[in-house]
């Protein structure tokens, strides 16, 4: 039997992976219990309470549980450990904005749940690969009847402002000053074109700014896309807000009520406990996807599936590859542009036999190939041929 050892740092996905990781009868799985960010002087401690129950398979997301300078990971690779971390948020974050050392990579395999994240990382010599997102039927399902209807349109997610001022520090704030005309023309062609890289094309005109920054230049790139993407996603949700007033509830936080009526938000929904419901009360959930998020899925595609509900999302590339996306087997809408996102909502709600058929379809498919049990599979499947463990 295999020993798994998971770095339960309570984070986002800890209850999924844990929970598919505990149902594995081929595993011994331990729960161990670390902070976020312990400390390096932290790190021998930690991995002296792990050394009864090593060597063994490690799994973290997001490197949660790990030092920052990466002595926690060397001592596991040291001890013959097979390291495997799944990022299901923006990898380079932590590297570029916070100086996270490099991981012990020998040993070691990273998931990232956005595609385009992969020849980043495996330029950086990370053995890297794209594992999207997934449903936990545990939360989001269609037991008990369908709720009334309660709104005719919904948007789950937060409004990063408070993420923003913490990268958004007094020389990022001169960056940004400074490179006014260029965010403009970044938004414009972003407005334009959600679904590039606002990163890629810095890069390959980095002619028109690096000579010109006072900070490092991966971290101007950072805030620089973040920016863009920040502004758009804010200003799709206050439009659409704007245009359907009380059709439209925002499930999010309560900065949402700086930008929008405040008696259109709500801070009442609980991942765990109450969302599954909310989405099966709206007629029509729309998913606006972050910048980060280019080709691939949010957590939203999968949970709305698994609850039987309608959704409205923004065109990526993957989307058509897991998915029904044309026809009358579609399993969800997609849009190409705010304009088209309101004709889409116009169209659906007034075509409910239609909207409620696509809601159902799908179901299916996210049931039996997109759970966490699933990626646990193919997690487990990677390593094994990987390592041969």
């Amino acid at each position: 039997m295999l020993n798994v050892i998971f770095f339960n740092a309570r984070t986002f996905l800890n209850k999924e992976v844990l929970g598919a990781l505990r149902r594995r009868s081929d595993l011994h799985t331990l729960s161990a219990e670390v902070p976020v960010y312990p400390p390096p002087d932290a790190a021998q401690s930690v991995f002296d309470q792990l050394a009864p129950f090593l060597p063994a398979v490690v799994v973290s997301l997001n490197d949660a549980g790990y030092d920052s300078a990466g002595v926690l990971s060397s001592l596991l690779a040291q001890s013959g450990s097979f390291q495997i971390n799944w990022y299901y948020d923006d990898p380079l974050y932590e590297h570029i904005y916070y100086k996270r050392a490099l991981p012990d990579l020998r040993k070691r395999i990273d998931f990232v749940s956005e595609q385009s994240f992969v020849p980043l990382l495996r330029d950086k010599g990370f053995d890297a690969h794209f594992l999207p997102l997934a449903a936990a039927p545990e939360y989001f399902n269609t037991n008990g009847p369908a709720p009334a209807y309660k709104y005719d349109i919904s948007f789950v997610g937060s409004s990063s402002l408070q993420f923003m001022d913490g990268i958004t520090t007094e020389p990022v704030q001169q960056e940004l000053e400074k490179f006014k005309p260029l965010l403009a023309r970044l938004r414009d062609s972003y407005n334009q074109n959600p679904r590039q890289s606002i990163r890629d094309w810095l890069y390959k005109h980095d002619s028109e700014w690096r000579s010109r920054i006072a900070i490092d230049p991966d971290s101007f790139v950072f805030v620089m896309q973040w920016m863009v993407g920040y502004l758009y996603r804010k200003d799709f949700v206050v439009d659409i807000a704007r245009t359907y007033k009380q059709r439209f509830i925002c499930l999010g936080d309560i900065y949402w009520s700086r930008f929008m009526d405040p008696a259109l938000v709500s801070t009442d929904a609980r991942y765990y406990t109450n969302l599954c419901t909310y989405y099966r009360s709206c007629r029509i959930n729309l998913n606006v996807n972050r910048i980060q998020t280019l080709t691939s899925f949010t957590q939203r595609i999968f949970d709305c599936k698994a609850s039987g509900a309608f959704l409205l999302t923004d065109k990526r590339a993957l989307n058509s590859e897991y998915f029904v996306t044309e026809g009358e087997n579609r399993e969800f809408v997609e849009y190409t542009s705010l304009s088209h996102c309101k004709e889409l909502i116009d169209y659906y709600l007034t075509h409910d036999d239609e909207r409620e058929r696509i809601a159902l379809a799908g179901r299916e498919n996210v049931l039996k190939n997109h759970t966490y049990d699933n990626r646990i599979e193919e997690i487990l499947a990677l390593a094994k041929k990987t390592w041969g463990i």
